[in-house]
């Protein structure tokens, strides 16, 4: 993409303003913050000029030539003579380069001009005979009598905001030509403030270095932040401006983030405001007394390439023996400190840094956990040094460590506490909890001799495998045995409760006790409290309860991830040692919005999450499949939802039950094989039941109940009465009586339903009970009357066209054969399904054809998939296919 289109990707709202501030009125000031486009913005507008109409000049203001009078105008023509005459004459020779047309003066970096410049441009404002397009920095000191163009109203101000992030992340596709996971858009966003200089030449550089790489469709940042050297003067001064106690000061923030004042002031009195003055460093107000920090996320990176070895090296001494007390930093910091001053470090920071690091820098942890196991090879500094391996894809690696170590270890509780690690490490990287299931329960004698809390490091751990086993009921029996000797006096260890509150709720959601989970989930969140808990884990406690919320009601607050690696949840707020901010988390915003039935919408957030469950730990690769999958399926992409399957297919490891048969299912109903989806859906149904996950066979039989009545799974409405005996979930609940209540044709039902679901915000899955509700319900009834203006509000609020009226209706059999013709089933397999003569099939198309005005099936597809909404397996083919 050239210089003009790539940083005015959606900008065109602003240069129409300008462009009608020019033409139909006095003329504009641009004022935004360097980078922002202010240039380009002038000469994409010049370039919608006419030539004929418009005379332009252009002159440019300079800080070197700021002492200059009339600098700027110099640069057009001489400027001699009394300077009171000077402004006439300028405006004279403008006139006359014009002729017949008129006069455009374009001015950029108006900051910079000098006072008799600006009374001048002020001058012809007001005089009103030329047109301006006058340039400014916000950050700058600028003239009164520019300032006085917009605030006397003689000229238009336009402000230059930066790129939000969902404007970065177009102007990433647009020069990229291809998706950018959410991730890195949010991360370049950060990086650069929004700033559309910044985030093109960064962009640039990213795939110029191999920094930004395509993988399973989307571009990604992979490694640190690199900045293109051209950039470095944009942010320091010439070398003459910084003395030896400012680089101290700056090296201080580079090694560390932000550090409280005083500890600044230690290594390099006084240079912190001078610095501010410079833009270099920004100082914040907090609870605990003054933060210093970089001027612009970017100087980390840029400042750090900087600062010499030596130069590091002493001031990360300083900084290490200036630290005592309250000023003593986060274990990250200091752990940094230590390292790069090549003093002794302690095991337990370094360990309790690399735990911290792991989920979004799993380069830096190993390097820390590598550090530490070299001086102290106890069982914790062996889990850590395991843990981060296997986040960076070293998953056999790190069972070898775990391997040597226990053979090693001669206290039986670290023998416990590695062969616990070891049966979670083959359950990642061998997809296989049952046999890690079998190790702890065989670990479980042991521990129960060893040292108190032994055992409950093996129980917190069996829970969670048991979860991610798919089965919930004896995960919930093991997490309730831990918090029995917890009530009895027990010594518990706060991360094992934290690890066996998340396993139980979440277990509890899957039975169906949605309710007993939701009281459940507060102690979870007590628990999930405190800064020495792993962020991931953590994270997961929000996540469960993210997920048990989309369960209950619909809505819920999304659990949010780190915009680097996002493969785990984690609480929000600044991620350590990085200055960047959580971002929402890929994975539950896919499913929160399948669940809605916002399909196409769902299949960004969800290939992302995959890419992201692709390598470390893959705990939820098997649902970020068949989510993904599922959701192109529905939204009518059925090859690349077997794309999906045959590369990445959910396996062993998995807290749902059914995912595969679910997305095959799937599959085969945006394929037309109805017959097959309702085989495969109930097997998913089948195996969710099998597993006690009532809330799960909830949602598989609510799908099947979608699909034409002959194709359902037996019994489906007495399996749903069944299942809603159980299932606590007001939103799963809601949605699966909508759909017995269809097929049951309960009028009053049904429109009960879809009045609920509406409450619910859900207003996908309401329309389609209202529409109906319309069908069912007599048309002259009340009840009829509301369903009509329910569909109609809902209709509006989705955006969807309003009904044709004059449409013709179809029979109801002339709908099932349109439905399967559309889903791509020939004639023979149509009169197959529906016990009638090819004949006769021939004979209902006919007549839809003739009914909708179309010629052929590409049409009727057409035709077919415009009319329906999404909302479910087979619904583009069988909007109808219920009762009519």
């Amino acid at each position: 993409m050239d210089r003009i289109g790539a940083p005015l990707i959606a900008r065109s709202g602003l240069v129409q303003q300008i462009l009608s501030a020019v033409t139909a009125d006095r003329g504009a000031v641009l004022v935004g913050q360097r980078g922002t486009g202010r240039t380009t913005l002038v000469e994409l507008v010049t370039r919608q000029l006419s030539a004929d109409r418009y005379a332009v000049t252009r002159t440019t203001a300079t800080e070197a030539g700021r002492p200059i009078p009339f600098g700027p105008f110099c640069q057009l023509f001489p400027v001699t003579g009394d300077p009171a005459l000077v402004p006439g004459r300028i405006r004279a020779e403008l006139v006359r380069r014009g002729q017949s047309r008129t006069p455009l003066l374009v001015v950029e970096d108006a900051h910079w001009m000098d006072d008799r410049s600006a009374s001048t441009l002020l001058g012809l404002a007001q005089d009103g005979h030329i047109r301006l397009m006058v340039t400014t920095r916000a950050e700058v000191a600028t003239p009164d009598a520019v300032v006085a163009l917009w605030k006397d109203r003689h000229l238009r101000r336009v402000d230059l905001p930066p790129l939000d992030p969902t404007e970065t992340a177009t102007l990433m596709r647009a020069m990229l030509g291809d998706a950018v996971a959410s991730t890195t858009a949010q991360l370049v966003y950060q990086w650069t403030g929004g700033n559309p200089r910044l985030a093109t030449e960064l962009v640039r550089h990213g795939t110029a270095t191999g920094r930004l790489v395509h993988d399973r469709g989307l571009w990604w940042w992979r490694g640190a932040l690199s900045v293109p050297p051209h950039l470095v003067e944009l942010f320091l001064p010439g070398p003459n401006r910084l003395t030896p106690t400012h680089r101290d000061a700056l090296a201080a923030v580079a090694v560390s983030d932000d550090l409280p004042i005083e500890l600044i002031d230690r290594v390099a009195p006084a240079a912190v405001e001078e610095l501010e003055d410079l833009d270099l460093l920004r100082t914040t107000d907090t609870e605990d007394g003054v933060s210093v920090g970089f001027g612009h996320p970017l100087l980390q990176a840029i400042v750090w390439a900087q600062v010499s070895p030596a130069r590091r090296r002493r001031v990360a001494s300083a900084l290490v023996e200036a630290a005592v007390g309250d000023a003593t930093p986060d274990p990250v910091t200091v752990a940094r400190w230590q390292v790069a001053a090549g003093a002794p470090v302690s095991p337990g920071v370094l360990t309790d840094a690399a735990r911290r690091v792991r989920p979004h820098s799993p380069e830096q942890a190993l390097r820390l956990a590598r550090i530490a196991f070299g001086q102290d090879r106890s069982a914790r500094a062996t889990v850590v040094l395991a843990d981060a391996l296997a986040e960076q894809g070293n998953g056999r690696e790190a069972q070898s460590v775990l391997h040597q170590a226990t053979a090693a270890e001669q206290s039986a509780t670290g023998r416990i506490v590695l062969s616990t690690a070891l049966a979670v490490h083959r359950c990642a990287t061998e997809r296989d909890p049952a046999s890690a299931h079998a190790d702890l329960r065989a670990l479980h004698a042991a521990a129960s001799l060893a040292a108190p809390g032994a055992v409950d490091v093996v129980d917190a751990a069996d829970a969670l495998i048991l979860l991610l086993g798919q089965r919930p009921a004896e995960a919930v029996r093991v997490a309730d045995r831990l918090l029995h000797r917890l009530s009895a006096g027990g010594s518990v260890g706060n991360s094992a409760v934290l690890r066996c509150r998340i396993a139980r709720t979440a277990a509890l959601a899957l039975l169906g006790r949605t309710d007993e989970a939701a009281d459940d989930g507060a102690a979870m969140r007590a628990a999930a409290s405190g800064d020495d808990r792993a962020p991931e884990t953590a994270g997961l406690a929000a996540a469960v309860r993210c997920l048990l919320a989309l369960w209950r009601d619909g809505s819920a607050t999304l659990p949010v991830t780190d915009p680097i690696l996002g493969r785990w949840p984690r609480p929000p707020g600044e991620i350590p040692g990085t200055r960047l901010r959580t971002v929402d988390w890929p994975l539950l915003v896919g499913y929160a919005r399948l669940l809605r039935g916002e399909y196409s919408g769902a299949v960004e957030p969800l290939r992302e999450a995959l890419a992201q469950q692709a390598v470390g730990f893959r705990l939820f690769r098997s649902e970020a499949s068949a989510w993904l999958a599922v959701s192109l399926a529905s939204a009518g992409r059925p090859d690349e939802a077997q794309r999906v399957l045959d590369v990445d297919p959910p396996d062993r490891l998995a807290v749902l039950p059914g995912l595969r048969p679910w997305a095959d299912g799937a599959l085969a109903a945006a394929r037309g094989d109805t017959r097959s989806a309702g085989r495969r859906l109930d097997e998913a149904a089948t195996a969710a039941r099998a597993a006690g996950c009532r809330s799960v066979e909830l949602q598989y039989l609510t799908w099947a109940a979608r699909l034409p009545p002959a194709d359902r799974p037996v019994g489906l409405a007495d399996r749903l009465g069944t299942c809603l005996r159980y299932v606590e979930a007001r939103r799963l609940a809601t949605e699966a009586r909508g759909e017995l209540a269809l097929l049951n044709r309960d009028r009053a039902g049904l429109l009960g339903e879809a009045n609920r679901l509406a409450e619910m915000g859900l207003h996908r899955r309401a329309f389609r009970l209202a529409e109906a509700a319309t069908r069912v319900l007599p048309g002259h009834d009340q009840d009829y009357a509301a369903a009509v203006a329910l569909a109609g509000r809902l209709r509006t609020a989705l955006g969807l066209p309003a009904p044709n009226l004059a449409a013709p209706t179809l029979t109801a059999r002339e709908n099932e054969v349109a439905a399967l013709a559309a889903s791509g089933l020939p004639n023979r397999e149509i009169a197959t399904r529906l016990v009638v003569s090819a004949r006769t099939v021939e004979s209902h198309l006919a007549r839809v054809y003739r009914k909708l005005g179309i010629g052929s099936r590409r049409e009727l597809r057409a035709d077919w998939f415009s009319r329906s909404v999404e909302g479910g397996p087979g619904e583009p083919g069988t909007p109808d296919g219920y009762p009519g």
